[in-house]
């Protein structure tokens, strides 16, 4: 479709006197996390094994609910049954245990998690059947229809969990198929108005050893992910996720302390324009509560919820262990040349 521009005018217009707009923030400041998720757009996140990319996501989740009312469309078989999925996220809502023991939820938070996530999350059961993306797609839109509802995000959790269907027009090649289905599933984005999200895994990474006999994988890049280039290229919101061994330092400096509750978060794309910002940031997962935070000012700040379990506990830490949430220009792990895709 060609369009001509006095056909925009309103759109420039408003663009002109509004400037970029960013979309619906993740409850952490812009300044410490400038993230955001928007309509019409996909967001791709990638990481090695056990790295807790599932934990990431349905954090994000959650609080977009809780601060904009989103719902979501969730498949996610790796992580379990649907009962298991809906437990895990009462869990993360309420912030403590789901199942009976000394850290669990009362039978009143539960009865209030489940009113929440019953509001705001649905689960694919693919009940031991393949699933395609184009299935995937039907179901969406059909339960949006049955329901009564519209989903703001639609999340498969990991890709690989999907079925391949190639057509003759991929020729047999991976590369060729996948071009397509992420041009397809950005397409279905934009139609359908939804934020659409993939998880990933990085594979074919070298194991490295640290001096205390450590073994892990590094930092990984968007092209250690299976198609890299591909989902380079057809991706927007583009985040690599990486927990760093304990006993790691910064070659660059050889400074770095880690924690053992530390994620690296790094924004390796950013389309459109603004609704993010490339950079590396750090954050720390608080397993007794099942949520993330970030240090700032000897505080953990946990996500802002709006009135939705707000919490920001203030903490003694060491004072070398403080994160300095934005990275750009620093070090190793930062963002550069070589990983970006023009």
């Amino acid at each position: 479709m060609i369009k001509k521009l006095e056909e925009v005018q309103k759109d420039l217009n408003e663009l002109r006197n509004n400037g970029i707009q960013r979309g619906s923030d993740i409850g952490w400041s812009w300044d410490s996390l400038p993230i955001t998720f928007k309509p019409a757009s996909t967001t791709y996140i990638g990481a090695a094994p056990h790295v807790g990319k599932t934990e990431f996501i349905l954090e994000i989740l959650i609080n977009l609910s809780c601060r904009h009312g989103w719902k979501h469309l969730i498949f996610s078989p790796e992580t379990g049954t649907p009962t298991e999925i809906y437990a895990e996220l009462l869990s993360k809502y309420i912030g403590k245990d789901f199942i009976q023991g000394e850290y669990a939820m009362t039978q009143m938070e539960r009865a209030e998690a489940e009113v929440f996530i019953a509001e705001h999350f649905y689960i694919i059961d693919p009940v031991d059947e393949d699933l395609t993306i184009d299935d995937f797609y039907r179901l969406a839109d059909e339960w949006e229809i049955n329901e009564g509802i519209k989903f703001n995000t639609a999340l498969i959790d990991p890709w690989n969990e999907l079925t391949e269907t190639f057509i003759p027009e991929d020729l047999g090649r991976e590369d060729k198929y996948l071009s397509r289905v992420l041009r397809d599933f950005r397409r279905n984005a934009r139609r359908t108005k939804r934020h659409n999200i993939i998880i990933n895994h990085v594979r074919d990474q070298a194991v490295q050893k640290l001096d205390n006999g450590t073994f892990y994988f590094p930092m990984p890049s968007p092209r250690d992910m299976a198609g890299g280039q591909t989902w380079y290229k057809k991706g927007m919101l583009l985040i690599m996720l990486w927990r760093p061994p304990l006993g790691w330092q910064n070659p660059t400096n050889g400074e770095e302390t880690i924690l053992d509750n530390e994620l690296i978060v790094k924004v390796a794309k950013s389309k459109p324009k603004g609704v993010s910002v490339n950079g590396v940031y750090k954050m720390y997962f608080d397993f007794k509560k099942k949520q993330y935070y970030q240090l700032v000012n000897d505080k953990q700040v946990y996500a802002d919820r709006g009135h939705h379990n707000n919490r920001e506990v203030s903490v003694q830490v060491p004072r070398e262990s403080l994160s300095l949430n934005s990275r750009r220009n620093e070090n190793f792990y930062e963002v550069d040349k070589e990983d970006m895709p023009f």
